[in-house]
């Protein structure tokens, strides 16, 4: 009887223990093409992405409302993209709401790109989300728009959603992001995104030898920067081939909130 009892109890025990690390993504167009980077990024935890083109953060709301649980650790609201930057304070409110709805979970939130619409730009709708970040516990700030800011070829021709890589990226992003809620040691200020690459290390001078160097003549100076310039245009294509073999379709151009 005590041996069935311990088994039940283990039983009921394991689906809590499984569902530990779950994290729920709730976003638009940009989370459509970041998700898939983002559940290859995060292996080890249960990722639930629902993500539709053209969603606006108080429809997000309602869809957090239906699809939070309580296995889930780490909500991520990935909105505002969609949101009319002429009325950041909506925006506010509804950051507010999905505070609200994920109880004492940790949330993690992204600031924007986007071209201005008559004539106001994004900058509105991003000091809402820098201002609830910082004034509210428990919460990690992607920030998407330093990261455009600093590398412009991660968006594509639209100026709002992603390349390949820039999805990829992004994702990179939004991980670290989750893996911070989990470690606990998330903060309520934004924070500028870690470089993608460690600067590498100066080599040494070379020992000068007799030989010629042909690549200070000119003539075959100018060829070789030639070939050069070939080389890392056919590498920057391939690479663009891959990821987008390997990733999501590239997505629709957002409509006008």
């Amino acid at each position: 009887m005590r041996a069935l009892l311990a088994a039940s109890l283990l039983l009921l025990a394991l689906p809590a223990s499984a569902s530990a690390k779950a994290v729920l993504v709730v976003g638009d167009s940009l989370e459509v093409g970041t998700g898939p980077y983002l559940q290859r990024a995060l292996p080890g935890e249960s990722v639930t992405v629902d993500a539709k083109k053209s969603r606006p953060s108080n429809v997000g709301v309602d869809v957090l409302r239906s699809r939070l649980r309580p296995g889930h650790a780490v909500v991520v609201f990935d909105l505002g993209t969609n949101d009319d930057p002429g009325a950041p304070g909506r925006l506010t409110a509804d950051l507010a709401a999905a505070r609200q709805i994920s109880g004492d979970r940790c949330l993690v939130v992204a600031t924007l790109n986007r071209p201005s619409l008559g004539g106001i730009s994004v900058a509105g709708l991003n000091r809402a989300v820098s201002s609830f970040a910082n004034g509210t516990s428990n919460v990690e700030v992607v920030d998407w728009h330093a990261a455009v800011r600093q590398d412009p070829g991660l968006l594509g021709p639209d100026g709002v959603h992603a390349t390949p890589s820039g999805y990829a990226e992004r994702a990179r992003l939004v991980a670290g992001a989750v893996e911070a809620c989990l470690a606990g040691g998330s903060t309520s200020a934004a924070r500028p995104p870690a470089p993608r690459h460690k600067p590498r290390a100066v080599a040494p001078a070379a020992p000068r030898s007799s030989r010629i160097d042909w690549a200070t003549f000119p003539a075959v100076a100018g060829t070789l920067g030639y070939l050069r310039s070939a080389i890392a245009l056919l590498a920057g294509a391939v690479r663009i081939t891959r990821a987008a073999l390997g990733g999501p379709l590239p997505e629709p151009v957002l409509g006008k909130p």
